[in-house]
């Protein structure tokens, strides 16, 4: 993907891309287009992977990109291919037409879906960017294309439930003290998706979709197979976390449901987090009143004709790296498509949708690039708020 994109820039006579690499094989890229002093700096971005195909059943090719009506199918079209086509056409008629100041970034990133760790939490953490503002291309549709404006990009908590046991023969499952971790840990699941209760923040901008939710044995790791009772069984399960939600109460809520399942019914049960860095990744947020989402506000009135409203983007997204790493306002989602029909089979977004990311894209640069730069002390965003 790196490799078309360099090419796409060559054709389309944008700058060379400078690389940012944690692996070679899986390089980052930005390219900057400066148009003149003064303005402000926006950096418009999108991942390069995808999720795998997996035990998806497609009825069209998933590699095939093809185009019925207006609907272009194809695994990333919506997550988050068609988006970056966007911006990189945008860039490109910018550079024809360009700004009378100010400055446009393009960050592509290698390893959104799987942590980040080659992608954006290598950039942020390695390379400044000099910002005022990120704006990322995920699909923000929510019921229709570019339907909200969204602000927040939800963290992700992630956990594993633990039921433990003896190993042995599963013939002798009846004998007294013997104990199955595959329906302890069950049990375990069931009570989590029935009975654990989470503080949530109070929604002072009143933007929709603020909720958190939990998802419990999402992956179950263990056991041996037929004949043989497991000795251990965890459950994968996370939390989709919203800005201001505290990993100290959540793990104490997480471990007290625990313990009361494990009273009741005498299984050996335990919750731990997943490896670092993937283990707590915090929410970001913009401010409702930052120049950012008052430029993409004005730039969906222009090349719209609507104001969507304010919202919150079910998802994480490369939003966390950029505001924890570089206190960088980033808005998650504004991109084509509809983040319901991404990681799934016959994925596709609108061809329409896609041209009409272009001159949004545009008008988004030249609202807030061209306005005078943001003061430092309006940069701080959602995590700290």
């Amino acid at each position: 993907m790196a490799a078309v994109v360099r090419d796409a820039l060559t054709e389309l006579g944008l700058p060379a891309a400078e690389t940012i690499a944690l692996d070679p094989a899986r390089p980052n890229l930005l390219v900057t287009l400066d148009f003149g002093p003064g303005g402000r700096h926006l950096v418009l971005s999108g991942h390069l992977d995808t999720k795998p195909i997996g035990d998806a059943t497609w009825t069209v090719d998933p590699l095939g990109a093809d185009i019925e009506g207006d609907r272009l199918y194809g695994l990333g079209s919506a997550d988050m291919k068609a988006a970056i086509a966007a911006m990189l056409v945008a860039a490109a008629r910018l550079t024809r037409s360009p700004l009378s100041r100010g400055r446009l970034s393009l960050l592509f990133t290698a390893d959104e879906e799987d942590g980040a760790t080659f992608g954006a939490h290598h950039v942020a953490s390695t390379r400044p960017l000099d910002a005022d503002a990120v704006v990322i291309g995920e699909p923000g549709g929510i019921d229709t294309d570019f339907d909200r404006i969204h602000l927040v990009s939800r963290g992700i908590a992630r956990l594993r439930l633990l039921a433990r046991g003896r190993q042995g023969h599963s013939s002798l499952s009846a004998t007294p003290g013997t104990r199955n971790a595959g329906v302890d840990v069950a049990r375990l699941v069931t009570a989590v998706a029935d009975e654990l209760t989470l503080e949530v923040p109070p929604n002072v901008d009143g933007l929709e979709g603020w909720a958190a939710t939990v998802n419990a044995g999402m992956t179950y790791r263990g056991g041996v197979g037929y004949g043989v009772l497991p000795g251990r069984i965890a459950a994968d399960t996370e939390v989709r976390l919203l800005p201001g939600m505290d990993r100290t109460a959540l793990t104490e809520a997480f471990t007290q449901l625990t313990q009361r399942v494990a009273a009741r019914t005498g299984a050996d049960l335990a919750v731990e987090y997943d490896v670092a860095p993937n283990d707590w990744l915090p929410a970001a947020a913009v401010p409702a009143d930052h120049p950012v989402a008052a430029a993409a506000t004005a730039a969906c009135r222009r090349v719209l004709g609507t104001e969507p409203p304010l919202a919150v983007f079910p998802g994480t997204t490369d939003a966390t790296w950029f505001d924890a790493g570089q206190g960088l306002p980033t808005l998650p989602a504004l991109g084509p498509g509809l983040l319901r029909r991404a990681h799934g089979a016959d994925e596709w977004v609108s061809v329409t949708a896609v041209r009409r990311s272009v001159g949004l894209y545009e008008a988004l640069a030249a609202e807030f690039c061209g306005a005078a730069a943001v003061p430092a002390g309006t940069r701080a965003t959602g995590s700290n708020a």
